[in-house]
């Protein structure tokens, strides 16, 4: 191989590495966000997803539809792990994405990284306490079955929870 073809292939190459670890960078993924076990899961609503430094456990699932086709989500998140997790987003795939809301004192406080959820507690959505709600949508079925609940976490990454539907 001729010296000018290997050098434009090293530079390439460690052009391509650096991208690499830039995106890895400005979106947070790394190779501690990936769950080290498959998410195990009771029923629907429910869910146990731990990872190398995370351990969530959710419960109590139910996405709650009105006449208008708006609806709210009502779930209850554990943070069994040992670092602050965020739920950033919340969306389906009729629905769209979700609004989330915070509570009004420092306990599952919302920020620009989401809904905060401290080591050893955990954030009751819906109620009185924070809230993840859905727009009315055309699209949104107002029949009960279930639907692919997609939620984001600072840590644990991309969760899916099949969640029954009221």
């Amino acid at each position: 191989m001729e010296p000018a073809v290997t050098a434009r292939t090293n530079v390439l190459t460690r052009a391509a590495l650096a991208a690499t670890a830039l995106l890895t960078l400005l979106t947070g993924c790394s190779a501690t966000a990936a769950p080290s076990a498959p998410p195990s899961s009771a029923a629907p609503g429910s869910l146990t997803v731990q990872g190398a430094r995370s351990h969530l456990e959710l419960s109590g699932g139910v996405l709650h539809r009105d006449a208008s086709g708006a609806a709210e989500l009502t779930l209850t998140v554990r943070n069994a792990g040992t670092v602050p997790e965020h739920l950033s987003l919340v969306s389906t795939p009729a629905d769209g994405r979700a609004t989330l809301q915070g509570s009004a004192g420092p306990d599952n406080a919302l920020s620009t990284a989401g809904v905060l959820i401290r080591p050893g507690e955990s954030a009751v959505f819906g109620g009185q306490g924070p809230t993840i709600k859905f727009p009315a949508h055309s699209g949104a079925s107002a029949a009960p079955g279930t639907v692919d609940t997609i939620l984001i976490f600072s840590v644990s990454g991309i969760v899916h929870l099949p969640t029954p539907t009221q």
